[in-house]
């Protein structure tokens, strides 16, 4: 079986209520449209088309909770890197999708936006390998990454909640905006930022215990590793002296500290915790790190400002704070990003003693230069 496809059509919930929330949930209409779920690499068509219905009905409640009036469709493949690699989307953009993949994290899902008759849209992208999980609820060895699962659905369905209400918010516009290059670097990282901490928010209700510490243990991991990994960065840039590449490798670790910050805080605000209590080990990391203390309260802080006017933005200024967070801890990093009008951006590293290469880095830097000579 290489690929199979099944149109979603609304059908009514058969489970039995469980608890008053669920109930009052189980009456709502779907916002859900008519969609079609593709599923491809299934060895057995009768796998695909059991999957096939289980997300269907799960997203069928989730519609309940959330807009899914814009989702489109629905992969669900064993090919999740090539999926994504060759997913129309409408409009140029400059590097393909790619999942997660390094030493902290693996991507399982993504929903990406595309342009489709002029109109933004949410398509869903989901990795079968970790999703089949879903077909057996009943297994006690699989019951916490089933759990998992229901949640990272829940997840992506928060990111087409986001893209709707965007779209209302900013009508002709998300998707078209052309901004200068420092702009864009710093709008990248806020946006990711923002949609991950909203999606998290939106999706915390069908969260358990092991999210907040996932999301807890990720972020530290991301730290503890993510700025050491930039030193090192500086250090060869004052050898290869390549600003591009140097910008490349920091934006990565500024964006990925910011949005893991992000997910935590989105998770923290849909189950009422607080960062104090609910993320001790982050708290105390922080601790030791007064300068991204400070701006990831900020972040915080921002993303809860934007979330009090969620749905009534009425231009992209709303993510100009969080464009001045991510900009501030790029200077933590060691780059300032200056702003040089019609001439573009300027990165400017000031030289400290902990981003000068050491003899070691230096003889080995060298000796890479003559192989590549000789």
């Amino acid at each position: 079986m290489s690929d199979f496809e099944e149109p979603v059509v609304q059908k009514q919930d058969t489970e039995e209520p469980q608890n008053p929330w669920y109930e009052e949930v189980s009456a709502r209409t779907t916002t859900l449209p008519e969609i079609m779920i593709s599923l491809t690499g299934f060895a057995r068509e009768e796998d695909a088309q059991n999957l096939g219905n289980i997300i269907r009905d799960f997203l069928v409640f989730y519609g309940k909770l959330m807009d899914l009036s814009g989702l489109t469709r629905v992969w669900v493949t064993y090919d999740y890197e090539g999926t994504l690699e060759n997913l129309g989307r409408g409009f140029e953009v400059e590097n393909k999708l790619a999942p997660t993949q390094d030493d902290i994290a693996v991507g399982i899902a993504m929903t990406p936006a595309i342009l489709q008759d002029g109109t933004a849209k949410s398509v869903m992208v989901l990795n079968a390998f970790y999703l089949m999980v879903l077909a057996h609820p009943d297994s006690e060895e699989l019951k916490s990454y089933y759990r998992r699962m229901l949640y990272t659905l829940a997840h992506e369905c928060g990111h087409v909640h986001d893209l709707a209400v965007k779209i209302r918010s900013f009508p002709e516009q998300w998707l078209r905006m052309r901004l200068n290059r420092r702009d864009g670097v710093l709008f990248e990282v806020a946006d990711a930022c923002w949609s991950e901490y909203i999606a998290s928010r939106l999706s915390a209700v069908m969260s358990s215990d092991d999210t907040t510490t996932d999301y807890e243990d990720i972020f530290c991991e991301q730290l503890e590793k993510g700025f050491p990994a930039m030193r090192g960065c500086l250090r060869q840039y004052r050898m290869h002296g390549d600003v591009t590449r140097v910008l490349s490798e920091c934006s990565y670790v500024v964006k990925k500290v910011l949005v893991y910050a992000s997910y935590l805080f989105g998770q923290l605000a849909g189950i009422g915790a607080s960062f104090e209590e609910a993320a001790p080990k982050a708290k105390v990391l922080l601790e030791s790190h007064p300068e991204v203390r400070a701006v990831v309260e900020r972040l915080e802080a921002e993303l809860e400002t934007m979330h009090r006017t969620y749905g009534s933005w009425d231009g992209f200024d709303v993510f100009e704070p969080l464009k001045k967070v991510a900009l501030d801890l790029f200077a933590v990093a060691g780059l300032h990003l200056e702003d040089r009008g019609e001439e573009g951006m300027y990165v400017n590293i000031p030289y400290t003693e902990d981003t000068l290469p050491n003899p070691e880095e230096l003889a080995a830097y060298l000796a890479s230069v003559r192989m590549t000579q000789s």
